[in-house]
């Protein structure tokens, strides 16, 4: 059974509004940054075109699949073999679309310093992001990233991060357990967000908001997922509109504007809070109690480099952090219960390991494993893997080629030039996974031999990047994910009402439009050793 992936049917149906140009604007703004192609050099080759319009360009294909785009980008990448071609976007210039694995080891890692975020993203992101690491470039983003490292080290993933994953996964267990009890269904997409959010409030910030026991939506809840879904309407539309907008304060931008109001006040008041205690504590006061929380290591890291604690920095970071530990985590585990719910080969392969492996998840509901434990099930990690590779919380990676750059297969990228790289495309490669690429399949990651999980080269599969820009928090995401998964699948069966649609829909990551909703059924007792001897 193939996996229902970017290309199965349940997701022809995503509506992914793109509000791409007006005729008008295309025209305005196309017209007014026109630009004549550069030669390529002597012995390098030119990425052809899509076939397009005059002025136009590929703004009518795009419109076209607007509803489809995602599985639209990755019929153009497969139909090429994931060799690289351009799209005439009117308005922002040429985009450069390749699913070609040596062409993402060469931006994201060999000559990752020519491929930089650039302007455009820097504006759609800074009123949410700041400056912040995920959207900065140059000596900001060293400094920040130097910063961000000390966040996850083994000493803090290992004494403070792993209690407070195991405290909020027995409170997630508490709410498939009710919903069993009770016969109810429950939306597993929001109830995953609601974990991830509540775990890295409290990682992050020291606070617990409390919204997963209590089962109301926190306002800081709310506005996160507001905000973000707003920077989405800026990224399909025309710069100009959205900047119009805001300066007007209208519409989508007049809701982010308040959705930030909302997000900034509860993370100052945590900085400023943090920045008192310090102060107290330098001046004698020896009852302050310095957090472990990511804010305090923050202000730590950036004392320590001898430079002046900026509060709205620390925000950036921290918000940035927020960003990409919360929705990434809590897609791939949605989007994996959702297949798991397609696949129960797997999913009793899955349970078998670790109910084997791991008996005490079958003997008491109390039971969460630890960072160690959840270290020795390669199946779990080989099915985590194989989710990651079909459907990744970021279907595309896009820079900005700042500087006329040639891959070693002669492949000429000229400055100027957007790039996004396919992971979508790259994950169906024939010619790179075989015949069965997209299938779901874990044992593709597995060692037929030592039963071991396989290394692969970074530049086959990343779910965590490559290079300088490599996830700092993807330690913390492997460990969020393998104990929800490890603590549900063990003892929960989820069934989707017949006929449930899962359309996805593209943020800063790719998400689910509609609600997950499940029915969540107790495992029997001896489901381990039926599973293993199946």
């Amino acid at each position: 059974m193939k996996l229902p992936s970017l290309l199965g049917k349940q997701l022809t149906s995503a509506h992914v509004t793109l509000g791409l140009l007006s005729l008008a604007a295309a025209l305005l703004y196309s017209s007014s940054r026109s630009s004549k192609t550069k030669p390529a050099p002597n012995a390098t080759k030119r990425v052809p075109y899509l076939p397009s319009l005059p002025i136009l360009g590929n703004a009518l294909d795009l419109k076209r699949n607007g509803h489809r785009f995602l599985e639209w980008l990755t019929e153009q990448c497969l139909s090429r073999e994931g060799l690289a071609f351009t799209l005439r976007n009117p308005g922002r210039g040429d985009l450069l679309v390749t699913a070609n694995p040596e062409h993402y080891e060469q931006v994201m890692k060999i000559q990752v310093d020519n491929f930089i975020k650039g302007k455009y993203v820097q504006d759609v992101l800074a009123d949410v992001l700041g400056c912040s690491l995920m959207n900065v470039d140059g000596e900001h983003w060293k400094f920040q990233r130097r910063v961000v490292a000390n966040l996850f080290s083994s000493r803090l993933l290992r004494e403070h991060m792993t209690p407070i994953v195991q405290k909020h996964m027995k409170n997630l267990q508490d709410v498939f357990s009710n919903a069993a009890t009770a016969g109810e269904r429950i939306d597993a997409y929001k109830l995953m967000h609601r974990f991830t959010l509540e775990a890295f409030a409290e990682i992050g910030f020291g606070c617990e908001l409390g919204s997963l026991a209590s089962g109301q939506e926190h306002p800081f809840e709310t506005a996160f997922d507001d905000a973000q879904r707003f920077v989405a309407v800026r990224s399909r539309g025309p710069v100009l509109l959205w900047k119009i907008k805001r300066w007007l304060n209208v519409g989508s931008e007049r809701q982010l504007r308040n959705a930030m109001a909302v997000i900034n006040e509860l993370v100052m008041s945590f900085i400023s809070k943090a920045i008192e205690r310090r102060q107290l504590r330098n001046e004698g006061d020896l009852t302050q109690i310095l957090g472990k929380d990511i804010v305090s290591i923050i202000l730590d890291s950036v004392e320590s480099n001898g430079q002046v604690v900026e509060p709205v920095e620390v925000r950036d970071i921290a918000v940035a952090a927020l960003v990409g530990g919360r929705d990434t985590t809590a897609g791939a585990l949605s989007w994996l219960f959702h297949t798991l719910t397609k696949h129960p080969r797997v999913e009793a392969k899955l349970r078998a390991e670790l109910l084997t492996k791991l008996p005490k998840l079958g003997e008491s509901d109390d039971y969460v494993p630890s960072l160690e434990e959840v270290q020795e099930l390669p199946y779990l990690e080989a099915t985590i893997h194989e989710l990651l590779r079909l459907l990744p919380p970021l279907a595309f990676t896009g820079r900005f080629c700042a500087t006329d750059t040639v891959f070693p297969d002669g492949t000429f990228v000229p400055s100027g030039t957007s790039i996004w790289i396919c992971y979508c495309g790259m994950a169906r490669l024939t010619s790179l996974w075989g015949p069965d690429a997209a299938e779901f399949v874990p044992e593709r990651f597995i060692d037929a031999e030592t039963g071991a999980v396989l290394q692969l080269p970074p530049s086959k599969f990343s779910a965590f990047n490559v290079g300088p820009r490599i996830c700092p928090g993807r330690t913390l995401a492997w460990l969020e994910m393998k104990i929800v998964v490890a603590c549900l699948v063990s003892r929960f069966h989820l069934v989707e009402p017949p006929g449930q649609e899962t359309p996805y829909s593209i943020g800063i990551t790719v998400g689910m439009k509609n609600p997950l909703m499940v029915s969540v059924e107790r495992v029997a007792a001896g489901t381990s050793a039926v599973a293993a001897s199946g």
